[in-house]
């Protein structure tokens, strides 16, 4: 009878801990492939800044496009592209870069670009949290914790 019981229990125990495990697995939805276009406006005390990201995702991966100049100084120019890689809970990503590639005509130092934008677009294995919500319209709401950056035109391709 003793024997018995070990057993069974056993068993509810190796029940229970294989679906404590398989929990987070069941729980992700796999990633909405994507592409999205947003131009915005920073505003800083010394300068403004026009950029424009091109987001394109798909599953685990993705690419980012940055391009921007300066206001104040048009020569100022940044144009880079981030690979990385991303994983989704919820609407909330988990972004990780894993190259930054620096294009031709992107004339500022990581040091000046730095005072503007995440070290995200920068440099390589760097990681931001981004909540992205798909709106009605079809379009992209990105967050930072819950404020709102940015919405992200949908676009074909």
């Amino acid at each position: 009878m003793i024997k018995k019981t070990l057993i069974v229990l056993t068993g509810i125990v190796i029940l229970m801990e294989a679906s404590f495990l398989a929990y987070p697995y069941l729980q992700r939805r796999p990633t909405e492939s994507f592409n999205c276009v947003a131009n915005l406006v920073e505003h800083y005390s010394d300068d403004i800044y026009h950029l424009s990201l091109n987001y394109m995702i798909r599953d685990n991966f993705a690419l980012a496009h940055i391009t921007g100049y300066s206001e104040m100084n048009p020569g100022k120019v940044f144009n880079r592209k981030v690979s990385f890689s991303l994983q989704r809970n919820g609407d909330i990503y988990y972004m990780s870069a894993e190259k930054n590639i620096r294009l031709p005509d992107d004339n500022l130092s990581d040091d000046e670009i730095s005072q503007y934008l995440s070290r995200f677009f920068i440099a390589s294995e760097k990681e931001v949290y981004m909540r992205i919500i798909r709106q009605k319209n079809k379009n992209f709401l990105f967050m930072v914790n819950f404020i709102p950056t940015y919405i992200c035109n949908s676009i074909s391709g």
